[in-house]
């Protein structure tokens, strides 16, 4: 017997595995399971197809056409937004707590910021993280602002 429950548990992920977190939880609701006690997101691919062009310019670690050909290659037969490949598209409500941390210079900026409004909006206690002039995955840049969100998720991790 499993002496820890689910919600000792944090899912955490960046970009596509951020995505791929968002799906797995979701898939954990609808199949009825125990949730975990969080999700921690960083820079989460949460629309195969998405990314923001008007971004492109300040994103220089991105390239969105690059990304929505892998997305659709990563698709396959599928539907790219089935909430599986897509989880923007997916259920929101009935997911725990989540925190969301992206730059505002990140092509997936605009999709995140969605995700929050369809989180927020779906009832889910959710916190958005927002470095200004910062890029995909900016937690793990040897940065002020990367150190300063390497902070906040070990004290989300702590609490």
């Amino acid at each position: 017997m499993n002496q820890y429950s689910a919600n000792r548990i944090i899912i955490m992920g960046d970009s596509a595995g951020g995505g791929l977190a968002l799906a797995l939880a979701q898939q954990i609701r609808d199949n009825s399971l125990e949730m975990p006690g969080r999700l921690v997101l960083i820079s989460p691919w949460v629309d195969v197809l998405g990314g923001d062009d008007a971004i492109q310019e300040h994103d220089t670690f991105l390239n969105a056409e690059v990304l929505r050909k892998v997305g659709a290659d990563w698709a396959g037969e599928k539907n790219p937004r089935d909430p599986m490949i897509s989880p923007l598209y997916g259920d929101m409500k009935g997911l725990p707590p989540i925190d969301l941390f992206t730059g505002t210079w990140e092509i997936f900026y605009t999709d995140i910021v969605c995700a929050y409004e369809m989180m927020k909006a779906a009832g889910v206690e959710v916190t958005l993280h927002v470095a200004e002039k910062m890029g995909h995955v900016y937690p793990l840049w040897p940065c002020p602002e990367g150190v300063k969100a390497r902070k906040e998720i070990s004290q989300i991790i702590k609490e």
